[in-house]
C-alpha cells in the first residue's frame, strides 16, 4: 500500500499552490490520505476503515475545503431522516443506536467524492482496491485448502462440513466476503471488457487477478452471490457483446458437466425446501410487520425481538437460521423502518444505476482511461440489488462501505467526463 500512498501524496501536492505552508492545505492532504486508507480498509479491517473515515471527515471539515456531494443527496437524506423518525417511534429507541452509528458509513460518499478529484487519484485507488481484494482472496484460498484437508482427514463429507463454515478472507462472515468480492470483481470485469488496452498498464496481470476472483467466488459456495455476479456479468456482456448472452445457457451446461461434485450439489440444493424454508418464514413475518406498521416499521434493531409477535400462526418450530434481519433488503427496511425508508433506498440505488448506465453510453466516453468505470458501478448495483433479494446486504457496513466508495469514484469520473466534454 506504501506505493499508492506515496503516489497519492505526490498527486495532491501537484494541485496545491501552497504546500507545506498553508495549514488548510496540509489538513486537506491528511484528509485525503485518511480517505484513501479508509477506502482500502473497507476490504481489510472495518476498524481501520471507520477510524480513518472519522479522521478524513475531521480533516475535510477543518480544512474548510468545499464538501461536494454527488447528485443523489435527496434519497440519501430521505433514508437517513426516515430512519431517525422510525427510531423516534420505536418501542425501544435505545436498541436502535447501532443503526444510527451505521448511518455514518454514508459519509464515505461525500468524503471520497470531495477529495478524489483527478483521474490519476481514482485510478490508483482502484488499483489498491483490486490488490487488497486479491490479498483477501488468496487468504480465502488458503482457508479453503485448510478446510478441505480437515474434512478429508476426518472422513467427513466435505460439502456438509464446509457449507456451515465457508471461506471469509479478511472478513468475519462468508456472506460479507463473497458480496464485497462480487462488487470488486464486477468493477474489474468492466475494466477488462471496456478499457482501451493501451491505456492501463499491466493488463495481463489484471486478467490473472480477475481469474482468481472468479475462482474464489465459485469456491464461496454462496448461491445468492453467484446469482448476483451472473446478473451483473450479464449486464456487462449485454453492453459488450450481446450475442454472447445467447450461448450463456450452453456455457452453464458445460460448467455443470465439469464442475466438482460439491459445486453441483450446492446448485442442486436450491430446489431443496430445507435450504429456503427459513427465508420464507422471515419474509412472511416481515410482511405481517409491514401490514401492522407501514409508516415507521417496528423500529431499528427490533426485528429479532418482535419476530414472535408477527410470526404466522401455525408456523411451528423455526427452521435453523439467522433471524436478526429478514434476508431481503426491501422487506427488511419496510418492516424495520417503514415503507418510505424502502422507497428512499430503492430510489438511491436505481438513480445510481441510471446515472452510470446512461453516462457509460454518453459523454463519459470523452474520459479515456476510466470511461469503463460507470459500467462497472452499474453492474455492481445490479449485483447488489439481486443479492439484496436474499440478504440484508446494505445492513453490512463492509458491503455498504465498499459500494459507496465505488459510487463516489464513479460519479467523479462522470463529473470529469462532463467537464472534458464541455471543454
Amino acid at each position: 500500500m506504501a506505493y499508492w500512498l506515496v503516489s497519492m501524496a505526490s498527486e495532491v501536492r501537484t494541485i496545491s499552490p501552497a504546500v507545506g505552508v498553508d495549514l488548510r492545505d496540509r489538513l486537506r492532504r491528511y484528509a485525503f490520505v485518511a480517505a484513501f486508507v479508509s477506502s482500502v480498509g473497507q476490504l481489510v479491517s472495518i476498524f481501520v476503515a471507520h477510524t480513518a473515515l472519522a479522521a478524513a471527515c475531521v480533516g475535510l471539515v477543518a480544512s474548510r475545503e468545499r464538501i461536494r456531494v454527488p447528485p443523489i443527496a435527496t434519497p440519501l437524506v430521505g433514508f437517513v431522516s426516515w430512519t431517525l423518525l422510525s427510531l423516534a417511534f420505536s418501542d425501544d429507541p435505545a436498541a436502535g443506536w447501532p443503526q444510527v452509528r451505521k448511518l455514518l458509513v454514508f459519509l464515505t460518499l461525500p468524503v471520497v467524492f470531495s477529495l478524489f478529484r483527478t483521474m490519476s487519484q481514482v485510478q490508483r485507488l482502484l488499483e489498491a482496491l483490486f490488490v487488497a481484494m486479491l490479498a483477501s482472496s488468496i487468504t480465502a484460498l488458503g482457508q479453503f485448502a485448510w478446510k478441505a484437508g480437515e474434512a478429508y482427514a476426518s472422513g467427513q463429507s466435505f460439502y456438509y462440513s464446509y457449507v456451515g463454515r465457508r471461506i471469509t478472507g479478511f472478513f468475519s462472515h462468508w456472506m460479507t466476503f463473497s458480496q464485497v468480492l462480487m462488487l470488486v470483481a464486477l468493477i474489474l470485469a468492466s475494466y477488462l471488457l471496456f478499457s482501451q488496452k493501451q491505456r492501463w498498464r499491466g493488463r495481463g496481470v489484471w486478467v490473472g487477478v480477475g481469474a482468481v476472483f472468479g475462482m474464489v467466488l465459485l469456491l464461496s459456495y454462496t448461491r445468492s452471490t453467484w446469482a448476483a455476479a451472473l446478473a451483473g456479468g450479464a449486464y456487462l456482456v449485454w453492453h459488450w457483446k450481446p450475442r454472447l448472452l445467447w450461448i450463456a445457457p450452453i456455457g452453464f451446461v458445460l460448467l455443470m458437466g465439469i464442475a466438482p461434485e460439491p459445486v453441483r450439489q450446492r446448485l442442486k440444493s436450491v430446489g431443496e425446501p430445507d435450504s429456503y424454508s427459513n427465508r420464507l418464514l422471515m419474509w412472511q413475518t416481515g410482511v405481517r410487520m409491514v401490514e401492522a406498521h407501514p409508516w415507521f416499521g417496528v423500529g431499528p434493531e427490533r426485528v429479532r425481538e418482535r419476530f414472535d409477535d408477527f410470526q404466522p400462526a401455525g408456523a411451528g418450530e423455526r427452521p435453523p437460521g439467522y433471524y436478526a434481519h429478514l434476508h431481503n433488503v426491501v422487506i427488511h427496511y419496510a418492516a424495520e423502518r417503514g415503507i418510505p425508508a424502502t422507497m428512499f433506498i430503492l430510489w438511491f440505488l436505481l438513480t445510481v444505476f441510471r446515472d452510470h448506465a446512461s453516462a457509460a453510453r454518453g459523454q463519459i466516453r470523452a474520459v479515456h482511461r476510466l470511461s469503463w468505470l460507470p459500467h462497472g458501478v452499474a453492474a455492481a448495483t445490479v449485483g447488489l440489488l439481486v443479492a439484496g433479494l436474499f440478504d440484508q446486504s446494505l445492513g453490512d457496513s463492509e458491503i455498504l462501505g465498499a459500494y459507496l466508495v465505488s459510487v463516489a469514484l464513479g460519479y467523479r469520473i462522470i463529473a470529469l467526463g462532463k467537464q472534458e466534454h464541455a471543454g
